[in-house]
């Protein structure tokens, strides 16, 4: 499902990955086990021009919704036509990260996993946002990011896992001129779950201010 990600380098770096000139200077923001809740930087085009980024909030909340914000919106309902997310489909963005934290275990038990790319690229997870240009950040104009079924050893850790783009596809999925049901069918090609390794970290994880660079270091 992506309960955490780890967004530890430079914003440039990530944009090397999908060819973005980032020129933006973001304040400081946390990197190391970033969960719901907070900003961590995206990349969109909602400008229609050049690829930018911003902090924007994780989860969205319509201010007509009476539960708490969204963080991840699943394919299958997308394709459905969800009326919570069509609006959005015209307002595409990418998260950027090293890799993403899930659990095993029951409570009180619960052991963090880290999941990141073999070969380590950076992770490019297409999400679908509220916010325009010159909008405040707030939950109502907040982003969620796409996830799927996983599959092969993966599911091991959840039976969940968020759609992760090639860097052609991010570009297209990002692309404003792409229609929306163009787009969606880029999702329909996600990095598999063979791209990707995993395993233990600390408890210590487990909590959000636990904001150290050994977040995702293995442990036995």
């Amino acid at each position: 499902m992506c309960g955490r990600i780890r967004q530890a380098r430079e914003i440039n770096d990530y944009g090397e990955t999908i060819r973005a000139n980032i020129s933006t200077i973001l304040d400081e923001g946390i990197k190391y086990n970033v969960p719901p809740g907070t900003r961590p930087f995206v990349f969109h085009r909602l400008n229609k021009t050049n690829t930018e980024s911003h902090r924007l909030f994780w989860g969205y909340k319509p201010p007509w919704y009476k539960r708490g914000p969204v963080n991840n919106a699943r394919l299958a309902t997308i394709l459905k036509g969800s009326p919570f997310w069509n609006p959005l489909l015209a307002r595409r963005i990418i998260l950027p990260a090293d890799g993403w934290f899930e659990w095993t275990g029951s409570k009180g038990e619960k052991q963090p996993w880290y999941i990141s790319p073999k070969d380590g690229a950076p992770v490019l997870i297409p999400g679908l946002t509220a916010w325009l240009p010159g909008r405040d950040v707030l939950a109502e104009t907040g982003f969620a990011i796409i996830t799927d079924d996983a599959a092969g050893g993966m599911i091991d850790i959840h039976d969940r896992r968020p759609v992760c783009l090639t860097p052609d596809n991010a570009e297209a999925w990002l692309d404003p001129s792409c229609p929306a049901d163009e787009a969606i069918q880029v999702l329909s090609t996600p990095r598999p779950e063979s791209a990707f390794q995993w395993w233990r970290v600390s408890t210590k994880v487990g909590n959000s201010r636990y904001q150290m660079p050994d977040s995702n270091s293995p442990v036995a």
